[in-house]
């Protein structure tokens, strides 16, 4: 269900459609764990991780209603889109203290969700992505140089609104379990930054699902081995250095929502 988006109804709907798109392209990759050609193991780290790679991605695929969420625990529910407006507060009050134009506002950022909550919040940032990449897959995939991926390049394959809603609903499916600004350790944003993580923390990261879905749907091949040079490294090494790691800025909260 998508409230409050007017004009934008329309494009949220198609962004979610074609979201959904590469998903069974992206189930067949996992399926095959690390002799995926799109960067599984980048993503993953190993073969442990295919079940709950392709759980998230049926979750994903299918929308599937969970409980435990407000405003009703206790009734099964999908995920739900609010465009946020300065009122959203006021005409959702099942947020409770939460404030989803605020944090629009304050970070800056072009979606958001918080746990407990059955909303994925689009603020106004969100509209000036484009629905999704036009061109040859090929000038959308990042480079890989000396076993790392080359700095700037994230933004290709991440700012667009396909993508960024199933980044909001890996957020939505993993819930508390998520990495968000507010957890230790935080949510990074960085294609080299992403595939340095744990296997626990790479599961836990809605970017790397974000990435591994995006390399699938634009064909990419060329991905670092995390074991391998310069891995793993201290987080210093790849500092911020692209659109994708300075400026996405997605929040997921971890507050009292009562």
């Amino acid at each position: 269900m998508i409230h409050d988006c007017g004009s934008f109804t329309d494009q949220v709907a198609l962004g979610l459609d074609l979201g959904k798109e590469p998903l069974e392209a992206a189930l067949s990759a996992a399926q095959k764990g690390v002799s995926s050609p799109h960067g599984f193991r980048a993503w993953f780290k190993s073969n442990a991780a295919i079940r709950p790679v392709t759980a998230m991605l049926k979750n994903i695929q299918t929308m599937k209603p969970i409980r435990n969420l407000r405003p009703n625990r206790f009734r099964l529910s999908q995920p739900e889109f609010i465009c946020v407006k300065p009122d959203t507060k006021q005409r959702f009050p099942s947020v409770g203290r939460y404030d989803p134009y605020k944090i629009c506002i304050d970070k800056g950022g072009y979606a958001h969700t918080a746990r407990g909550l059955k909303f994925v919040f689009l603020c106004d940032k969100f509209f000036t992505l484009k629905l999704a990449p036009v061109g040859p897959p090929a000038k959308f995939c990042p480079r890989v140089i000396d076993n790392a991926f080359e700095k700037a390049k994230g933004d290709l394959l991440a700012m667009y609104q396909k993508y960024v809603l199933i980044h909001e609903m890996a957020h939505f499916y993993l819930s508390y379990a998520s990495l968000g600004w507010d957890t230790k350790p935080k949510e990074l944003y960085g294609l080299n930054q992403c595939a340095n993580m744990t296997a626990e923390n790479s599961l836990r990261s809605p970017m790397n699902w974000h990435f591994f879905v995006a390399m699938v749907d634009q064909h990419c091949i060329d991905a670092p081995d995390p074991f391998a040079p310069p891995f793993p490294f201290p987080p210093e090494v790849f500092a911020a250095s692209s659109i994708t790691e300075t400026d996405y800025a997605d929040i997921q909260v971890l507050t009292n929502i009562e």
